[in-house]
Order: structure tokens, then sequence, then C-alpha cells
């Protein structure tokens, strides 16, 4: 470790003292109740250290315009841009250029990023502005530096910092980057030292902004609905995605940079502009999912919903996924993530189909769309770690086993749901365990957070890898086994890079400290939740550029601390993970810097694969923890997860009630799988893990939720009751109460009536019920209610399969008069009737006989 390093880690440790934490004693943060803003005293501290850099950029900032990638022969020049964002006047500004002793690690890097200015003890000479700056007001100024203003001695590695001062001396915002100085007519290894391996996922990824709320349909996909041309313009020619792409395909011509990346795709990306290829829309609303019958008077004055516009980006979407299949047919792929959402949160809701559409899908639509599955039973957390109760979660990304290619998920979930109702039959628990097998209330409205163990899946058959940093995972040195055939054999190596973290899961790890470096990179820069928290700071205060370079020469430091010499065991290879919303720019400039290492003998490629998998008679180490040891601000909140645990069990409540038809090519998975997709793109860390991104990225996660929320809202009242009246009259206790049952979905459902009402009273209704697709049917039943009750108050509503409520309940009144007497009273008062009107009829044919004059024989008088 260098004196630099050490005086700038004892910096470090002052600052953490004086926040009264250690990076042994950092508490764990919780996931809070809500989101709260970056800026809020509770959870300041977790983005960025009071202590470090306090006071820079408030009155005036300092910006690197342009810089060399390196400085040859100790010369360079550096490009600023001088800014007041102040509301006064500022003058006699100056810029004055340092440098600290070389650095000779990734983590003293890091370090020296944070350290105090004074730290940076070789002091160039002063440049002085030379113009007042009004507020807002800029000027950019460039500083040559050579061997007499600032020495750079030896091919090393330089922290540089610019300073930026006012009149009266005082430090109002400094620029800091480091430089790589390389060595004159010589290689960049030096003689006997052994080259590092090297292997870099390059990510292709984007947010995708379907409009939330799409349900599936059949044989086709629905109609693409987007709610911006932001994708479009990213896949054109010039945009991110597009120079990402060509990036990469002019970089891997190469064949050795070739072999030590692998793109790393989103397949929510390659789905929907593959879905845009075919034509789309773009809308701010999506019709309803549920069209409701009207008469054309009750249509009259209606608004029409905007029905959008014809995209324009349908070609360019083709051309683009042309350049991806290329990159597949002729290199490495792995599957991100679906949108990249965060492993974590979705585990957190309990709900193992989200967990399945998350890892185990992707492959399949990358192999469906580009014609190769790429790598696979590998997981890339977009978090960087997993969570300790995730663990259990990552056996769906066992591709070996998944039946997805012939059956899609929809036949593992009709499986799934005979299992569940075998086990009802017989009396168990459902594979919910600890809900309630009936309840009035929908899931919708339950307010109970899930166990992420509800989401585990059978352990794997074939190993599943997922990569993490190894602060995110200690392991025990694992036992040597012994050697059958030779006992004083010396045990196998141990490769630190492994350890178990389950049975058939297994952790795959590389540099934090690179890592966390890398993050920082692009517009939006990212707080990595595993990065020591007393080493965190606005990045912003140092521009793009600046991180870049600093990425860059992070790269180069990795790969120098990875140089072996004779006698030393082989060091791990460097893996380098870039942040999935990086731009262009820092592509390019990282994978320059991976080439011209390899070019230049400091490093050899080694492919991902090889990276991910042990060598045989490797010995693998068991994890004793697992999981970030920092707080991690950017975590998802109780609420947004409650959001989604509530939509996810009330779809697979849905999913249920829904009922198979062999003559409707649509299953019941396949019509709400787009809703299942809505929740995991609501969970996607894009932005969220940036102080500046993070209140864009809450509001977003908020809209789509809501958004989807309104669609459930809607098929649920599809599947509905409809009563003749609130209050229902009925001539006698036996008589039928008639209620009609109405679904507006695209299957039938399968569904039965349940009540609520008073003690004593009981609803006759049928076992179960079947409504076709988008129909009605005629409900019969009769009631059974207490003699003295006049008006009995009953609450109807439709249930799934479990007996939990699908439809809004509807609420009725049944009255019985008074006059309404059971049937035996009735039987009395007709027959006494009867008698009565016998006896009036003879008496008054007695009568008349007596009155009237004789027209035959007298009667025979019985007396």
């Amino acid at each position: 470790m260098t004196a630099f390093a050490r005086r700038a880690r004892s910096a470090a440790a002052a600052v953490c003292a004086a926040l009264g934490i250690t990076a042994a004693q950092v508490p764990v943060a919780g996931a809070l109740p809500v989101p709260v803003d970056p800026t809020n005293p509770e959870v300041a501290e977790q983005w960025a250290n009071p202590a470090i850099r306090a006071g820079e950029g408030k009155r005036a900032e300092l910006v690197l315009v342009d810089v060399p990638s390196k400085a040859e022969n100790g010369m360079f020049h550096v490009k600023l841009r001088v800014t007041n964002t102040s509301d006064d006047t500022l003058e006699g500004l100056t810029v004055t250029p340092r440098r600290g002793p070389a650095t000779g690690s990734v983590w003293d890097q890091r370090v020296a990023t944070v350290a105090s200015i004074s730290e940076y003890a070789t002091v160039g000479a002063r440049r002085e502005l030379g113009t007042r700056l009004g507020p807002g007001q800029s000027r950019e100024l460039t500083v040559e530096l050579g061997p007499d203003t600032l020495p750079l001695p030896g091919a090393a590695v330089y922290p540089l910092l610019f300073q930026l001062t006012d009149e009266d001396g005082q430090t109002l915002d400094t620029e800091r980057f480091h430089l790589s100085v390389p060595a004159e007519d010589r290689p960049l290894r030096p003689d006997g030292a052994h080259p590092a391996g090297v292997t870099a996922l390059y990510p292709i990824s984007a947010p995708v902004d379907i409009l939330p709320g799409e349900t599936g349909e059949a044989p086709e996909d629905p109609q693409l609905v987007l709610a911006s041309e932001t994708l479009a313009g990213e896949i054109a020619p010039g945009g991110r995605l597009d120079t990402l792409v060509e990036t990469y395909r002019e970089a891997t011509q190469n064949p050795e940079v070739g072999l030590a990346t692998c793109a790393a795709l989103d397949p929510a990306l390659i789905d929907v502009v593959d879905r845009m290829s075919r034509g789309y829309i773009v809308a701010e609303e999506r019709e309803p999912a549920v069209e409701e019958p009207k008469r054309l008077r009750d249509s009259w004055g209606d608004s029409a919903i905007d029905r959008g516009t014809p995209g324009t980006g349908s070609a360019d979407a083709a051309a683009w996924l042309d350049k991806v299949r290329d990159i597949s047919a002729t290199g490495c792929t792995v599957a991100l993530p679906w949108a990249n959402t965060d492993l974590n949160a979705v585990a957190r809701t309990g709900d193992p189909w989200l967990m399945r559409e998350a890892i185990e899908r992707g492959p399949f639509v990358l192999g469906r769309v580009l014609g190769s599955t790429g790598t696979m039973n590998t997981v890339v957390p977009g978090t960087g770690y997993v969570a300790a109760d995730t663990v259990g979660a990552l056996g769906w990304a066992d591709h070996t086993r998944s039946t997805i290619p012939t059956e899609g998920l929809s036949g593992s979930w009709e499986r799934a749901v005979a299992h569940q109702r075998e086990v009802a039959a017989a009396g168990g628990e459902d594979a919910a365990g600890s809900r309630p097998a009936g309840r009035s209330q929908s899931s919708l409205e339950q307010r109970d957070l899930a166990a992420p163990a509800w989401a585990a899946a059978p352990a794997p058959e074939h190993t599943v890898n997922v990569l993490v940093p190894y602060g995110a995972v200690d392991a025990e040195a694992p036992a040597a086994a012994p050697n059958a055939e030779d006992p004083h054999a010396a045990p196998p190596p141990a490769a630190d890079r492994f350890a178990q973290l389950a049975p058939g899961i297994m952790a795959v790890r590389y540099q934090d400290s690179l890592a966390a470096t890398l993050a920082t990179v692009g517009d939006e820069p990212e707080t990595a939740g595993y990065s020591n928290d007393a080493l965190r700071f606005d990045y912003t205060a140092d521009s793009a550029q600046a991180r870049e370079l600093n990425a860059a020469a992070a790269v180069q430091l990795a790969v120098q601390e990875a140089w072996t010499y004779e006698g030393q065991p082989a060091s791990e290879p460097v893996f380098i993970n870039p942040p999935a919303a990086w731009d262009a720019d820092a592509a390019a400039t990282l994978l320059g810097t991976v080439a011209e290492l390899l070019a230049g003998g400091a490093a050899y490629p080694i492919a991902f694969a090889s990276y991910i998998t042990p060598p045989v008679g490797t010995a693998i180490g068991t994890a004793t923890r697992v999981g970030t040891p920092y707080p991690d601000p950017s975590t998802y909140s109780d609420s947004e997860i409650l959001a989604a645990t509530q939509q996810a069990r009330f779809i697979n409540d849905l999913s249920t009630l829904l009922a198979p038809d062999p003559s409707i090519a649509l299953t019941r998975y396949g019509f709400t799988l787009p809703l299942r997709r809505d929740i995991l793109t609501a969970l996607a860390p894009a932005g969220r893990r940036s102080i500046e991104g993070y209140n864009d990225a809450v509001t977003a996660t908020s809209e789509r939720l809501a958004g989807s929320r309104a669609t459930l809202q809607d098929l649920r009242a599809s599947v509905t009751l409809i009563p003749p009246g609130n209050v229902y009259t009925r001539t006698s206790p036996s008589s039928p109460l008639l209620i009609v049952a109405r679904n507006g979905m695209p299957l039938p459902v399968d569904t039965a009536i349940r009540y609520s009402a008073p003690d004593g009273v009981r609803l006759n209704v049928p076992e179960s019920l079947r409504i076709p697709a988008r129909g009605s049917v005629t409900v019969q039943m009769t009631a059974d209610l207490p003699q003295e009750a006049r008006s009995t108050d009953l609450q109807l509503y439709l249930a799934g399969p479990q007996s939990h409520a699908i439809s809004q309940p509807v609420e009725i009144s049944v009255r019985t008069p008074r006059l309404a007497l059971r049937g035996w009273v009735l039987l009395l008062i007709g027959t006494a009737a009867v008698a009565l009107a016998l006896l009036y009829s003879i008496g008054k044919r007695r009568t008349r006989t007596r009155g009237a004059p004789s027209t035959g024989p007298p009667l025979i008088d019985d007396t």
C-alpha cells in the first residue's frame, strides 16, 4: 500500500469514526415503510457520507471537458469549464492542478477519490481564470501540464485533482480523476510478471415503456402500445442502444476482445423490439381490457379514447435486431433478469411465478428472437448482490429442466393448479400455506406481506451460477477431500471466487471495489448497495468524463493487482461488470482499455463460460453469510412490495378463476402474463440506485403499479353479480331469489357464489358455477331466514376455487311480508275458506227453493 493510500485510508477511518461507525459495524438498513427522498436526513448518510467533499459545487462548479486517456511522455493538456452556480458575481477565480502518489490498487483509487485536498501533495502552477463570472455564466480554460509543471514520474496510474478557488483562497469545487502514464519503449507488464486473466460483461439494456395493463391474446401477441418513442430513438442510428451494439461489434472484430467479453442482453428489451419490428402504436391511454356492452343511447356524449398514432421505429427495430442476431451468432451472450428487475424485491413478493418469469424465461426469449439461448443456468442480479432470503428462489434459473420451450409456463401453471386442488380435496393446505382458505376481501385489499420462502424453487438438477461481489458472500475454506488413490497427494486447489450458497446454487464472486467504481459511469451514477458507505458520496461531483477515466484506470489497476510472479499461486481472473444503464461513451472507453491490456500483454482473455465454471477437481467452500453488510438505500420499500404482492396474488386468483377451453387458443396463464410482467418492470432498478434518478424511478414504479392495478380492477368488475334490485321482496319463504352472474373476460370462469349474512341466515347456492366467455347466466337460489325477521341484509360475491373473493360484493335486502305465512297455515286457511264457501252456497240454494213455484216432485224429507 502506498503512503498516500495509507494516509487516505486513515482519513476515511476518521470519517467513519466521526459518524460513529466502523467498516465491521455498519448497520444493515432494513426496508423503509415508504420510499424516502435521498436528501431526507433519515437516509441521506446512506447515499453520501456528509464528511466527504462537503460544500463542493455549492457556489461554482468545475467540470472536465477534455483530457487524453493517458499522458504521453508526461505531457498532456486538460480542458475545464467553470460555471457560477451562485446568485453572486465571482471574481479572482483560479484553478490549481495537484496530484498524489501513484495508486497501487482499485481500493486505493476509491480512497483517493474521497481524500482531503492536502493529500494531493504535488502542486502544479496555478492558472487564473482572468474574468469575472456572473450568476449562471460559464467559461472554459485549458491547462497545459508537463514534467516541469506537474511531473508524473515513471509508468503508473496517478490520482489528479484540479482545485477551483475564489479570490479569498476558499475551495469552491474540485474535479478528480486518475490518469495512466505508460512506460516508454517497453511492454505494459514488467519482466517476470505473469499476465492476469480478464473477462467482461457487456450489458445491453433499456427501460421499455409499454403502457401498463396489457393482457394476453392468442394466437398472436396483442398490439404493442408504447407510451413514447423513447425506445425508438435509442435503437435508431446514432441512438444509445444502436451505438452500444455498433461499438461492441466493432471491438469484437479483435478475436481476443471477442473471447474476453460476453453480451448481457435484457430479454424484455429484445422481446419488445421484436414486437416493434412488426408494428406498434404510441398512445397516452390504453383501450379498456374489458369492453362493456352499451346501448346506442348510452354512448351518446362519450369521449372516445385516443387510439394513438402509428410508431415510426419499426424499420429501425428490425435493423437493430439483425445486428444483435449477429452478436448472438458469433459470440457469447447471457440473459439478464427480465427488464433487469430487482430479484431481491421480486423474492419479497413471495410469488414463484414472478420469480420464474424474472430468471427462467429470459434465455428462451433470446433463443426465439435471436436464434441462440446463450449461456444457461446463470443469474446476473441487477442490484449486484442477492439477499439471503432470495437464494432459495434462484433455483428457478435451472434452465436445463424448464418446460418453457415446449409449453411455456402455462403447462407448469396447470399442473400446479391441479396439484393445489388435490391437496385441498385431501384437506391439506394450499401452496401458500399460511393464507386463509376463504375470504370476502379480495387479494387487492389484503395488507399482509408475503414470506420470500413461498417463492422458493426445488433444488436445481444442474448448478445455477449467481454472479455477486466478494463482500456480498462470505465463505469458509473448503475441507480438503482425501485422495483415495494417493493419500499423500496434495489436496486440490481451492478457487476463491466460488462459494456454495445452497444445494445446486453457487456464487461466482468478483471484486467489489472494481464493480463499485464501474457503477459510477454514465449520466446517473449508481450507489452500489454492496459498497462501503463510508466512501459513498454524490458521484456527480465529478464529471461523466472524469468517472469514465476512473473506470478505465480501475480496470488497469485490477489487472496490475492480479499479476503474479514466479513461485506465487495463480491469481483469480479480473471480472468486469459494468452497470446495465451505462452509456456508449463509457462502453467505448472500457472496451478500448480491455483491448489495450490484451494487446500489450498485461492480460489474456478468459471466456465467460470459463470464469463461471470451476476447474475440474476444485474444492468449493460453503457460504457462511449472504447479502450486503452495508445499508442499501435503494431497496424497495414495504409499501411498494405490498402493492406488488397484492397484484401478484390477485393475478394468481384471477388466473385460477379462468377455465381452460380447448376451443379457445388463449390460455389462462397467457391472458394474465403481461400483467405479471408489469410487476417485474415496476421493480426494475433503472435509475433507482442513483441519487439523481431515485425520485423519478419511484414515480415510475408507482405509476406502473397504479396502471396495472386499474386494469385488474376492471377485470374484477367484469366478473360480477347483477341482482334485480337492492331490495328483493319474496311472496313466500320458498320463493327463489334470482341473480345474474356476468363474465366479460375472453375465457370462461369457474366460480361460486359466496355470501356474508347475520347469524341464523342460510343461503342455498349452487356448489359451483361456470360463466361462459363474455357471457352471463341466471342463478336461482333460496334463503332460510329467521321467522321474526321482516328484512335481512345479505352481501354476495363471486369467489375463485380457493374461496377468495374475485368480484366486488353486492348488497341486497330480502324482505318477506307478514302475509307470506308458512305453508301449513296457508293450507288451513285455504281449507276453511273452501268450507265456508260451500256452506254459503248450500244455504243460498235452499233460500231460492222456498221462495219459487214448484216445477217438479217435492224433495224427500228424511225426517
